[in-house]
């Protein structure tokens, strides 16, 4: 068995410049990641380029890269630390309880309930709202592709999910006291996600 480690290497030069590169082999059965982001913004409004390399566990060998491009990334601690990293595989049929809907820099889950593990990687912080994410769905030859609906639609990462019934949960802020929870439903046949159900509340 392989020893738990995050090996993380951050710089900074002057304020405009900043780079940080983790390594993690705790967070999937059969993936090891290399998380990089790097910005050299000159008018430090946090925009950043992030960088994941997917390697083979056990041949250590490259399998994928997946690159964003981020306008607002950096003007809090996303990615500037690597313990940030975060698996939800277990975390099923139960709330998951979170700090400013943040749920972490980069995720491991299964949005699909195949049993395969899914990506989330934070795009954007996002604001009073919560960051936005970009998921990843894990294809039959290990290859991870990015999902539209989920990235362009839900965007906010799921804090509950019902494996029975295929639903995943988000709950998205409005404006100052309004809120709205939509849940969406999973049909395996067709391999789409569609909205089950909207509801507003206020806090």
């Amino acid at each position: 068995m392989k020893n738990y480690v995050i090996n993380c290497i951050a710089f900074f030069v002057f304020v405009s410049s900043y780079s940080q590169t983790c390594r993690d082999n705790m967070l999937s059965k059969k993936f090891d990641f290399e998380i990089s982001t790097k910005s050299t913004d000159q008018n430090n409004l946090g925009s950043a380029e992030i960088k994941i390399t997917i390697l083979s566990k056990q041949k250590n060998n490259k399998i994928q890269t997946i690159d964003i491009k981020s306008e607002f990334i950096l003007k809090s601690e996303s990615f500037k630390n690597c313990s940030n990293n975060k698996s939800y595989l277990k975390t099923v049929n139960s709330l998951i309880k979170v700090y400013d809907y943040d749920f972490g820099d980069f995720i491991i889950a299964d949005f699909n309930f195949d049993d395969k593990e899914d990506l989330a990687i934070k795009r954007e912080e996002g604001g009073n709202g919560g960051p936005l994410y970009n998921f990843y769905v894990q294809t039959e030859n290990q290859k991870f592709i990015l999902n539209d609906m989920l990235s362009k639609e839900m965007e906010s990462f799921p804090y509950f999910f019902d494996t029975k019934n295929k639903i995943l949960r988000i709950n998205k802020r409005i404006d100052s006291v309004k809120y709205q929870i939509v849940t969406y439903e999973y049909f395996p046949k067709n391999r789409i996600w569609k909205i089950k159900s909207k509801n507003e509340y206020i806090n």
